[in-house]
């Protein structure tokens, strides 16, 4: 067995003021949260927008996926350099009050191109967050307990899409029944939900602004590298960063296909009524993908704790295992019931997935350089993720299968085939990713 080295490496910041640090998080998790309902709302109120804007399903397929995704996506890796040389707490505000302004302008959208202009204006606000949200939380704990850490901010994730699901349809129905008077006309309907969704943005930035201080990074105040630098340390671990990037973004395509067309499935497929499909997909994916956060981290941290420098990698792999017959189950069987039952626990190491994913990338990575891969990692996976995830099924779906169980039996086959290639990809790097997270313990601690 190897054994991990002290955690003497760790900033005073680490240390220091654990409960601080927690509450960091918790700040952090809100945010999360707060920028997955803006990205879930929209999804809600589908049906109003095309009427009133006239759009077609390839526009509305835009607004929804790509016109988010591809900025989103892309404007990642700059915001990633700026959280490697700046400051990560001031970032993220003004990424918060960035993304708040436009979900509100996207009320006063008056036709499909400013509508998704203010798209993509939410993607790019949004791009802020998670490089320097990782990378923080990465200056504030020990390796031994980042991965509850990482867990935590990704319940903004489950908490986030499970309270659009539950609560998205209270606001939109509370909407379309409130007539505000404005100068130039009335704001109502689908118009003023977005408006008060971004106002709940501005809060927020006060409370990061006056309680979130700035982390001091492991490695000291030195300036971070230039991007040749993390192009070298990729290329000598290149089987780690290659298995763990292309492995984890593979896996995501499941996940992601899962978010939008699950529910639609058991629509189709079950006879399910939209409120129905509410209630059940905001417990499944609120309560029940909250606990599978909890609990990877919490495993992650106890693996790594008893010595294995992968310890984040041997849970993935585990869920994902896990995952298999649970999510295809779920896909496949007749019983709504058992359906749901399957699908509630199939959440559950979906999210143990997501949210170490981006822990594992903090222990491989320089704290000077955590923030830019970060980005660069997640440029791939929600490229792969939203993009490809939704439209591959989609295909499958409609080429392959007829009926009414078509999109599940496509969801299966879908699942099936990212699984197993990405848990082989893990399992085949394993002891790549050992030796390039002990080479990186290394330098952290010649570095103190």
């Amino acid at each position: 067995m190897t054994t991990a080295p002290p955690p003497s490496a760790a900033s005073p910041a680490v240390s220091a003021r654990p409960r601080y640090a927690i509450y960091v998080v918790l700040v952090l998790m809100v945010a999360y949260m707060l920028s997955f309902m803006d990205r879930v709302l929209i999804s809600l109120m589908i049906d109003p927008i095309r009427s009133e804007l006239g759009l077609g399903d390839t526009q509305v397929g835009l607004l929804v996926g790509f016109g988010f995704v591809l900025l989103y996506s892309i404007m990642g890796v700059p915001f990633g350099s700026i959280a490697d040389n700046g400051n990560r707490r001031n970032l993220m505000v003004g990424g918060v009050l960035g993304w708040s302004a436009a979900t509100a302008l996207s009320g006063f959208a008056g036709g499909f191109l400013s509508l998704l202009a203010a798209r993509a204006m939410v993607g790019i606000g949004e791009a802020t967050l998670s490089p320097a949200a990782y990378s923080t939380i990465a200056d504030r704990f020990e390796k031994r307990k980042l991965g509850f850490a990482v867990s935590l901010y990704n319940m903004g994730v489950s908490l986030g899409g499970g309270a659009a699901m539950l609560f998205g349809g209270v606001l939109v129905a509370w909407a379309m029944a409130t007539v505000i008077p404005m100068p130039w006309g009335e704001l109502t309907g689908w118009r003023l939900a977005f408006v008060a969704v971004g106002l709940l943005g501005v809060p927020l930035a006060v409370v990061m602004l006056l309680t979130v201080r700035e982390a001091p990074r492991r490695q000291g105040a030195a300036k971070a590298p230039p991007l040749s630098a993390l192009w070298a340390l990729a290329m000598r671990h290149k089987a780690a960063f290659g298995a763990v990037v292309i492995g984890y973004s593979i896996i995501v395509i499941a996940a992601y296909g899962a978010m939008l067309w699950a529910p639609v499935h058991f629509a189709r497929a079950h006879g399910m009524s939209p409120a129905q499909l509410g209630l059940a997909f905001g417990v499944i994916i609120g309560l029940f993908g909250t606990i599978g956060l909890a609990v990877g981290g919490l495993l992650s941290d106890r693996s790594a704790k008893r010595g294995h420098p992968d310890a984040p990698v041997r849970v993935v792999v585990a869920s994902a295992i896990i995952q298999f017959p649970l999510m295809i189950g779920a896909y496949l069987v007749s019983d709504t019931t058992v359906a749901l039952i399957l699908a509630a626990a199939g959440m559950a190491t979906v999210s143990t997935i997501g949210g170490l994913q981006a822990g594992t990338l903090q222990i491989l990575t320089p704290a000077t350089m955590r923030g830019r891969m970060t980005a660069i990692y997640l440029l791939v996976a929600n490229m792969a993720g939203m993009g490809l995830g939704p439209l591959l099924t989609g295909f499958v779906s409609e080429h392959l299968f007829d009926g009414p169980t078509s999109l599940g039996k496509a969801l299966a086959l879908v699942t099936a085939l990212s699984l197993t290639i990405g848990i082989c990809l893990l399992l085949l790097a394993r002891k790549a990713i050992i030796a390039a997270v002990q080479d990186n313990d290394r330098a952290e601690a010649e570095a103190v």
